[in-house]
């Protein structure tokens, strides 16, 4: 935006405005470019209030002047209204667009409006806009909005946005019908909306799904509505219905413990009932770690602190209420809004069976193996993206896959695919702010999905979870430290393999040293690393990579990922010169 306003500029941009609005004396006009190149104008009043928006809006026909919540809050009338509820209006004032079953139906039914119309988004009883858009239907016909889906208004400007922001910043005032005379009252608009977000009252569907524009449409259930007390109710439920038939004795084995985060986004949110969400924040609880804490308590689960972090240690299968729980029909695809996918018996019953083939039948050495577990944490840039998204979980880390879910969640929110190539991607302000160069902010408009997806899981901070059989999960920043197996020459021909490294997984040199001495029929030490404080290094005699790895793999259970071989000798390129 300009760092100077022009005064007494604009008026003549203004007489398209309604003509129930005047013109202030002395008007300021100042410019702006967004993020993406748009350009337009904002006008402020000569108490730097701003009071219009002229630019080209997402849903209208061109430029469009668009008054703000201000010049609403003086002149209610300017703009016809439509009404929604207050916790929808809260996913406006968070950036999202008002869909179809978020809209309330007056008993006589919508006004007579028409595609691509400016409205203000009121809640019943205040005719102050809390948000102002552009209509993307016809109005005319709609007695119900039951069964639709897509979006209703594509917002422009919302009670405090940026623009809002930029005047006085004034609270939300209470304006009824009487203050301005008008006939309609707060009755006359339903405030108990079904399942479908819209009126009990209503009988008349008619069918708007083919009049709005195709777009992810919003879930608006039972659980959108729902009481903390009646929300109590289903969390403990979906964690009954996940102990005794999803995380059951037999198909948790080889999961416990696991982060209490996951227990809820991928356990217990896939395996709500049908036509219901579990949401904390819409509990007593407001948080996972206090409901998890309840239902230890009870003595449904054990939980266990390590390193600081919360993790499930048991379920309490034996519990009188699992024993003699009837579990509930779920969906057999149910993902999150979050992109977080629950597994099912079949799929745990499934990863048990390849497990067991893969260790050839040893069934109690099945929690011996080393877990690595690579997890990403929003940088400082990237944390209002996530929060505009509700992506939160109790430890603050994503899996690269949830990462990847939360953004995509994030460009069809937003509306951001590329009309003409949806393999690229617009950027908004958050993307621009999290993901982007100083160098690139100005320049760069449009992105190819797959890139996007690549800096976002650059820019997030790694981390790695490494859990070692009867230790407790050691969380590093960076990749896991490697075991490193050098080959190399000594006093000439003379060759050794040495193995640095062992101790950061639980592995005593001098058991390995005189492993690798019958192995390898060679003389084996054990020598302090120099630099490297109670780190000691085994030096083998031969070139012995083969053997070391394989006692590695097979009796300390190390990952191929964590071993790390450099061989010096050359036997490789005298090799391929005999052959020759």
């Amino acid at each position: 935006m300009s760092n100077q306003l022009k005064k007494n500029s604009g008026k003549s941009k203004l007489e398209e405005r309604p003509a129930i609005v005047p013109v202030p004396d002395k008007l300021q006009a100042a410019k702006f470019v967004s993020h993406v190149g748009d350009k337009g104008e904002i006008f402020y009043n000569e108490d730097s209030e701003p009071l219009w928006l002229r630019a080209e809006v997402a849903g209208g026909d061109g430029v469009m002047l668009v008054p703000t919540v201000y010049t609403q809050w003086m002149f209610p009338t300017v703009l016809p209204v439509l009404y929604t509820i207050s916790s929808v209006v809260e996913k406006l004032l968070g950036g999202a667009d008002l869909m179809v079953p978020g809209l309330l139906v007056p008993e006589d039914g919508l006004p007579d409006l028409s595609k691509g119309t400016l409205v203000a988004i009121c809640c019943p009883g205040n005719l102050a806009a809390q948000a102002i858009g552009v209509l993307t239907f016809d109005t005319k016909t709609v007695k119900s909005v039951a069964g639709a889906k897509g979006k209703a208004v594509l917002v422009t400007h919302t009670y405090k946005d940026y623009l809002w922001g930029s005047g006085s910043k004034k609270e939300l005032p209470a304006i009824t019908p009487d203050d301005i005379g008008c006939d309609q009252t707060a009755n006359d608009v339903q405030t108990n909306p079904d399942e479908n977000g819209t009126s009990n009252d209503i009988s008349n569907n008619a069918d708007i799904s083919k009049d709005v524009q195709e777009a992810p449409a919003e879930t608006t259930d039972d659980s959108a509505f729902i009481s903390p007390t009646e929300m109590d109710e289903l969390l403990f439920m979906t964690l009954k219905q996940v102990i005794a038939t999803v995380l059951d004795q037999d198909s948790a084995l080889l999961l416990l413990p696991i982060p209490t985060s996951t227990l809820y986004s991928t356990y217990m949110v896939p395996n709500a009932p049908i036509g219901k969400d579990v949401d904390i924040k819409k509990s007593s609880y407001k948080k996972l770690t206090k409901f998890l804490k309840a239902a230890d308590k009870c003595g449904l689960i054990k939980l266990k602190d390590i390193r600081g972090e919360s993790y499930v240690k048991s379920l309490g299968w034996d519990h009188k209420e699992i024993v003699q729980y009837t579990p509930y029909s779920v969906p057999l695809a149910r993902s999150s809004t979050k992109g977080n996918a629950g597994q099912t018996k079949d799929n745990i019953a499934s990863t048990k069976k390849e497990h067991s083939e893969a260790s050839q039948g040893n069934k109690d050495k099945t929690n011996d193996v080393i877990s690595i577990v690579e997890l990403l944490k929003p940088s400082r840039a990237l944390v209002p993206l996530f929060d505009d998204m509700n992506a939160q979980t109790e430890t603050g880390f994503f899996t690269r896959k949830q990462a990847r879910s939360v953004l995509e969640d994030y460009i069809k929110d937003r509306g951001l695919v590329d009309a003409k190539n949806s393999q690229f991607v617009k950027l908004d302000h958050r993307l621009c702010d999290g993901l982007l160069t100083k160098e690139e902010y100005s320049t760069v408009t449009i992105i190819r999905r797959d890139k996007l997806h690549t800096r976002l899981q650059e820019t997030m901070t790694l981390y790695t979870q490494v859990t070692v059989p009867g230790k407790e999960a050691m969380l590093k920043i960076g990749n896991p430290p490697t075991v490193d197996i050098v080959c190399e020459k000594k006093m000439g021909n003379k060759v050794v393999t040495r193995v640095i490294g062992l101790e950061a997984y639980g592995v005593d040199p001098a058991d390995i040293a005189k492993e690798l001495k019958t192995i390898c029929a060679s003389s084996t030490t054990v020598d302090p690393v120099p630099g490297k404080k109670n780190a000691h290094s085994v030096l083998v005699q031969g070139h012995q990579v083969v053997a070391i790895t394989k006692l590695l793999a097979m009796r300390c259970k190390l990952p191929q990922q964590l071993l790390t071989v450099v061989d010096k000798t050359g036997k490789s390129k005298k090799a391929s010169k005999s052959k020759n």
